[in-house]
Order: structure tokens, then C-alpha cells, then sequence
């Protein structure tokens, strides 16, 4: 597909449906939290899910419970076709089958304080639990550089891309692997010439 892009999808002006109907072939991947879990409910999440298989689906729900609960939750998940769910590494969680982990070690928002002042520290924990990916905000180039430093083999997703302020393809230059835009595709009149945009955009980067 030759595409670069993971769509955020929980805030939107249509229907999630039409959006990821429009959208194949451009996005490689949906990230779904929250805001489209309350709003569609766990059994319309699930049908979305299984309606557009294509999609690398990404729960973001950045889990931070014990092992027990945490590897019930992830089996539920990967039971309802996620392939990949995103957990905080503080928790030093490590079973997890079935479904790709990816770690949080840095947020794309200003107020992150303590998760950024944590960075080096949750990189070891990346490291050491094995996690396939980490997000580290697209907004914080210098923190990707880093990463990709210190995690060549692990898959770096950047959100922000867009209202939070990064450019699409900033964070590919920097070392990111994909980049995770919401509302500047999913809020447009036209979401899938916005997503046509960052994907050129993101192809020119690279």
C-alpha cells in the first residue's frame, strides 16, 4: 500500500463505517479508544472491527492493571480480531499471546510531564518486556531520534500528527514508522482528500 498512516478514528463528523470505507487503500491501520467505545458500545466496536479486517486494528485503551486483568482484557481484545492493543510499560506486564503489544513512552500532548520525564526509563522497559512497538509523540522529534537509538528493532507509532501540531512525515523523518492522525482526517468535509494529503505528504518524507 505504500502508506504510512494509522487512522485515529474516534472523533468524527460521519459515520466510522463511511470513513473507513472511504479510506481503504490509504490507511494501513485504525487506533481506536474511549471516545468510539462509549459511543458505539463493545458489540458495535466488535462489528467494525470484523467488517473491515483489512485494517490493522490498534485498542487503545493504554492498559495499567495487574497482569491478571491486563492479559484478560488483551485475550478479549485479540477474541474480537485486534491485532495490536497499547498498555502503559510502568506496569512491567509481560504475558500477552495472540495480540501485538505496544508500549506507551511518550505522549504527543504538552501536559505529559511525568511520562517525559520517565522517557529513558520506559525505553528499558520496552526493551526488557519485548514489546513489539512503542508510541512516542509525533511532537517530540528529538525523543523518536532517540528511540530509534536505543530500539532499532521495535516499531515506533507517532500520534499528533495534525491538530496536536506535527506536520505528516516529521515524525518518519525523525525514525517513526507510522504515523497516527484523527481529527484533521476524520473532522474534515472531505476525509478522504485530507487523508490523500498526508499520505503524499508522508511519501515526499521518505
Amino acid at each position: 500500500m505504500n502508506s504510512r498512516l494509522i487512522l485515529a478514528l474516534d472523533f468524527h463528523k460521519v459515520e466510522p463505517g463511511e470513513i473507513l470505507s472511504e479510506l481503504e487503500g490509504l490507511a494501513v491501520g485504525v487506533k481506536v479508544g474511549f471516545p468510539l467505545a462509549l459511543e458505539v458500545g463493545w458489540g458495535g466496536l466488535r462489528s467494525l472491527v470484523r467488517e473491515f479486517p483489512d485494517y490493522y486494528w490498534i485498542a487503545d485503551f493504554k492498559l495499567a492493571d495487574i497482569p491478571d486483568v491486563t492479559s484478560h482484557v488483551l485475550s478479549k481484545f485479540a477474541d474480537w480480531g485486534f491485532d495490536a492493543a497499547i498498555i502503559h510499560l510502568f506496569t512491567g506486564h509481560r504475558r500477552y499471546e495472540g495480540i501485538d503489544v505496544i508500549g506507551v513512552a511518550g505522549m504527543s500532548h504538552p501536559e505529559s510531564h511525568i511520562v517525559r520525564g520517565n522517557f529513558t526509563k520506559l525505553l528499558d522497559q520496552a526493551y526488557l518486556l519485548k514489546v513489539m512497538g512503542i508510541v512516542v509523540g509525533a511532537t517530540r522529534q528529538e525523543m523518536i531520534r532517540e528511540a530509534r537509538k536505543r530500539l532499532p528493532e521495535a516499531l515506533i507509532f507517532s500520534p499528533g500528527v495534525g491538530f496536536q501540531g506535527a506536520k505528516p512525515g516529521e515524525a518518519l523523518k525523525a525514525g517513526a514508522d507510522f504515523e497516527i492522525v484523527g481529527r484533521s482526517i476524520t473532522l474534515s468535509e472531505d476525509p478522504r482528500g485530507a487523508a490523500e494529503q498526508v499520505v503524499e505528504m508522508e511519501r515526499e518524507s521518505l
